[in-house]
Order: C-alpha cells, then sequence, then structure tokens
C-alpha cells in the first residue's frame, strides 16, 4: 500500500503539479485556505522564502495548477489580495 505522500505527489504528476498564490501575512493566506476549501478546492497555507517573496518572508496557498482559475474567483469574491502566483 503506498502511503499518501506518494500518491499525492504522483497526482500532482498526473494533474500537472502545484502553484502557490503569494497572499502575505499567515493569518490571511488561512482566511483564503478556509475559503478555498469552501469551495471544495484544496489548499494548504505554505511559507514563501525570504528571496522569493521579495522584501521579507510571506505566506500563500499552495493548490493544484490546473484549478488556478477556480482560486482567482474564490480568492477575489473573499475578498483576498493576491500578490502573484507561481507555479512550482
Amino acid at each position: 500500500m503506498k502511503r499518501s505522500s506518494q500518491i499525492q505527489q504522483q497526482n500532482s504528476k498526473v494533474l500537472g503539479g502545484y502553484s502557490v498564490a503569494v497572499i502575505g501575512s499567515a493569518t490571511y493566506a488561512a482566511l483564503a485556505r478556509d475559503a478555498l476549501h469552501g469551495a471544495s478546492v484544496r489548499a494548504e497555507v505554505v511559507k514563501v522564502s525570504a528571496l522569493r517573496a521579495h522584501g521579507g518572508c510571506a505566506y500563500g496557498v499552495r493548490f493544484l495548477s490546473a484549478q488556478t482559475a477556480n482560486v482567482a474567483y474564490v480568492l477575489e469574491h473573499a475578498g483576498i489580495a493576491v500578490r502573484e502566483y507561481r507555479v512550482e
């Protein structure tokens, strides 16, 4: 039996990998995650490295790249500003 992380990696390859919506604070990233979960989009809060955040650390939400349009729609309607979207 495969571990869930191995299955997740295989699924991400099939579905096109992951993207990150860079939000800013950990609080807003958690609100974004909750809004996405409410819309049935799987997401997790991740810390974006200081170098990649352009001026300090930031937090964001990681999700399947195939869900980018849905994520943008949900976050916009939830009033959560996204600094940028990145493909991992």
